[in-house]
């Protein structure tokens, strides 16, 4: 039971501690084609709790990106739980 506990939280928060000290600034794909051919300018500007991959509210770059990396796991895991337990109510 230890060991399932490591692999399916502990591992992943020290994953996402890693990589988001490699989180770049540079705009994604997407944005940067945006800017290359001047439609980024059309973009609706909204509120978001993950706004560039990080908690707004939080000054320390580093903690915001992490915190919000474990945000999106447990979302993720949430979102997880709830199919298998919709798809194992249909599948009876």
């Amino acid at each position: 039971m230890k060991n399932r506990f490591f692999l399916s939280w502990i591992l992943p928060i020290i994953t996402m501690f890693l990589a988001s000290l490699f989180a770049s600034s540079h705009p994604d794909t997407l944005e940067a084609v945006a800017e290359k051919y001047g439609f980024d300018s059309f973009a609706k500007n909204i509120t978001s709790v993950f706004t560039d991959y990080s908690f707004p509210f939080i000054s320390n770059e580093i903690l915001s990106s992490f915190l919000s990396g474990i945000a999106g796991i447990v979302l993720l895991y949430i979102l997880y739980k709830l199919l298998i337990l919709v798809s194992n109510r249909f599948a009876k």
